[in-house]
């Protein structure tokens, strides 16, 4: 594996600040913001910028709540503005129903910069159990770029891998990769823990 060396940053200006604390085991971020949606984002983003194809996973321990909305994942992003066009796989807290979906991942993108988002759900019609539940701390994730294919997968023990979605979207050679958590509640920060963080790609910088 390479090395990724992530820097933790506020996205969107968010009302209450963020921040990325390493640890030996992983990292915990905290987060607040509106939300990773819409024509702009608030969150907080612990992040390197990595040129070309690469790979990177993480296992997810926990996620808190302030909404059912909250969220966190990997995320491949062309630049640190609120606008900016990015591909996001992404954990909510619970498999509580949400639009289209009845378990706890989702995948989303912005095509265009200050555009709208589109979200990439489970195959319709939901089972009556979710196709892509979260247990955490089982929650693994894994976001693959291949030129302009960008895959999202998932795992319960970080071995056995299934794919969520294989999307298309053309992005800078250089792009932020890394982890994204946001509140979708302005008023209350909520807390990601992640471990076993592993990466595959060109330098990090």
């Amino acid at each position: 594996m390479d090395t990724l060396s992530l820097t933790g940053t506020d996205v969107g200006s968010p009302r209450l600040h963020g921040q990325t604390v390493l640890s030996a085991h992983g990292l915990e971020i905290v987060a607040g913001g509106e939300d990773i949606w819409g024509t702009r984002d608030e969150f907080h983003f612990a992040c390197a910028l990595v040129p070309g194809d690469c790979e990177l996973s993480v296992r997810i321990v926990s996620l808190t709540m302030a909404d059912v909305y909250t969220k966190a994942g990997l995320m491949l992003r062309r630049s640190l503005e609120a606008g900016a066009e990015h591909s996001l796989l992404l954990a909510f807290g619970d498999n509580q129903p949400r639009n289209k979906n009845n378990g706890g991942l989702e995948f989303q993108y912005r095509e265009a910069a200050d555009g709208p988002c589109t979200g990439i759900y489970p195959p319709q019609p939901l089972p009556p159990e979710p196709d892509f539940p979260v247990s955490f701390p089982d929650v693994w994730l894994k976001l693959i770029r291949d030129g302009d294919t960008i895959t999202g997968q998932s795992s319960q023990d970080g071995e056995r891998w299934k794919t969520f979605c294989v999307h298309q979207q053309r992005l800078p050679r250089a792009v932020y990769l890394g982890l994204a958590v946001t509140s979708h509640n302005p008023d209350q920060t909520v807390e990601g823990v992640f471990s076993h963080l592993a990466f595959r790609g060109g330098a990090s910088r």
